[in-house]
């Protein structure tokens, strides 16, 4: 079995050499390529044009560089950032939410997410504080090493810079069209990734836009950590099958990679990777890993877990403990309580 991921926001020289800048994906839809630094290289801004003017589905990393990139896009779409209306997130990760402050600040759109994400925005330094705190405790009740532990510990400073502040303005609701889309866009709500993950379906286009629900080739993080739902592996297999209400002629629009169709196989294939992926962890717990740690070590992973960068480990573990906590759950094993709980 191939090894999961555990992507985490890796060092800028991590990036590929590739970049692009983006490309149009129907009439009145055009996608810009936000350089993000991580081994992804980039994230998707997708600009949306309706009667009233234009909607952005997610917001880059936050930098000067990305602020351009997002700003070069709309050029290219033949498009002004007055003209923007509003904004809606799939979800609050800094990847796909980390320009809301500069589009606050230069805009007079409004944002919009599922209230599930939250979990994910700390608006002040109390708030901030104690998100770094849940998370290292989190760490040490997984098995972190002592040695590992301290690393991990002061790596949090990085984290804490890149927490999203900017709360939304509107809720978004599974079903209910995006406002000034005259009924076209629709979310639906997929959560596992985070909690309150959205996908956004154009059905006047026939796209479905996915965020990191639905990757092309990468298995998006299924992870349980301070924040996340308590069986978030079982939120996101049961999403994949809400998703199979998108007609498989759909074009799909992914946050990260490349833009693909017949959605229903790639459905299928993050299927049956969790499956083997419960198998594979199921293993390493009857063989005496006892600790999210111990089994994140003994099982395989598409890089050495040895060489993980703090926020790669922290995506192991987290993915980890979602599929320890599954397997409980559906009696396959006898896991102690407390460890990895989120």
């Amino acid at each position: 079995m191939q090894g999961s991921d555990a992507r985490g926001y890796g060092r800028p020289e991590e990036r590929p050499a590739r970049r692009i800048e983006g490309f149009a994906v129907a009439g009145g839809a055009w996608a810009t390529a936000i350089p993000f630094p991580s081994p992804l290289a980039y994230s998707y801004s997708y600009a949306l044009r309706y009667a009233d003017g234009l909607v952005v589905v997610d917001l880059g990393w936050d930098s000067d560089e990305a602020w351009d990139a997002f700003l070069a896009g709309l050029a290219r779409a033949g498009a002004r950032l007055d003209e923007v209306i509003g904004v809606v997130v799939t979800h609050a990760h800094p990847d796909h939410y980390g320009l809301a402050p500069r589009i606050r600040e230069h805009t007079s759109a409004w944002i919009g997410a599922h209230p599930g994400e939250r979990a994910q925005i700390r608006v002040d330094a109390a708030e901030r504080r104690a998100r770094l705190d849940e998370i290292s405790a989190w760490l040490r009740d997984c098995g972190v090493p002592e040695a590992r532990q301290a690393e991990l510990d002061g790596e949090l400073g990085a984290l804490d810079a890149v927490l999203p502040t900017v709360e939304p303005d509107v809720e978004l609701e599974d079903g209910k069209p995006v406002p000034g889309t005259g009924g076209a866009l629709v979310p639906v709500h997929t959560p596992g990734h985070t909690a309150g993950h959205l996908c956004f379906h154009d059905r006047d286009r026939n796209l479905l836009l996915t965020g990191d629900h639905v990757l092309p080739k990468v298995t998006p993080n299924v992870a349980r950590r301070p924040g996340s739902d308590p069986d978030p592996l079982r939120d996101f297999l049961a999403s994949l099958t809400r998703l199979r209400d998108i007609p498989d002629s759909a074009v799909v629009l992914p946050g990260h990679e490349w833009p693909f169709d017949r959605l229903s196989r790639r459905l299928d294939v993050l299927r049956e990777h969790h499956g083997e992926r419960l198998v594979e962890i199921e293993k390493a717990v009857a063989g005496g890993c006892d600790t999210v740690w111990k089994v994140a070590e003994a099982v395989s992973w598409a890089r050495e877990f040895s060489a993980f960068t703090p926020r790669s480990l922290r995506s192991a573990l987290a993915e980890t403990s979602a599929h320890l906590v599954r397997l409980a759950e559906e009696g396959r094993i006898r896991w102690p309580h407390g460890q990895g709980d989120a």
